[in-house]
């Protein structure tokens, strides 16, 4: 078996940990949380007082994850959200979305602070993940799989798919109706706190 490394990230909710978990389950491929692996090192420069959110030290979360990944000797599989942001020795990236509004729901069952669920769904909306990924990776290396109403035997067989050269379309998700719904909706946010 030829190792292979994947991230796979997207924005809180979009079902990351799940899924890294369930493929890491199945292939007996590593898993490298990258939010825990932060946490574990400390590389936390302070936290934001506006939403209470860490603030890491890209650079050295970078360094720390590279590696992790180039000293695992199987097939990894590296998980967080923060992935979308450095650049990884991964071969493939999978970006893992979901509708805003179905989004908002998923976040809301977690107790999210209003204002970091509407952060959130409108980071989603404006496609952010994807963006940062393709600049970091190349969009030859990012995949989007859409997890809205989807179950997770759905959404692994896709990144089964993705992860074995099975699939070779590069398919797109956008929500463009939901950018304007988010947007006003952080619009109303930001006047409410002024």
């Amino acid at each position: 078996m030829v190792r292979k490394a994947t991230l796979i990230t997207g924005v809180p909710g979009t079902g990351k940990t799940t899924l890294a978990a369930a493929l890491c389950q199945k292939s007996g491929a590593a898993l490298l949380e990258i939010n825990e692996l932060a946490e574990l090192l400390g590389l936390y420069s302070h936290t934001d007082e506006e939403d209470g959110a860490k603030v890491v030290r890209l650079p050295e979360l970078a360094r720390e994850l590279a590696a992790a990944i180039k000293a695992e000797k199987k097939s990894i599989i590296a998980e967080g959200h923060l992935g979308c942001e450095v650049k990884l020795p991964v071969q493939k990236v999978i970006v893992l979305r979901c509708d805003p509004k179905e989004l908002r729901a998923r976040l809301a069952s977690r107790n999210y602070p209003s204002g970091k669920l509407s952060q959130n769904a409108l980071s989603e909306a404006l496609d952010y993940c994807t963006v940062q990924s393709e600049k970091n990776y190349g969009a030859k290396k990012v995949w989007e799989i859409d997890t809205t109403g989807k179950t997770l035997a759905q959404v692994q067989k896709t990144a089964e798919a993705i992860i074995s050269g099975k699939t070779k379309k590069h398919a797109r998700v956008s929500f463009p109706d939901a950018l304007m719904r988010e947007a006003i909706t952080g619009e109303k946010i930001r006047a409410a706190l002024r």
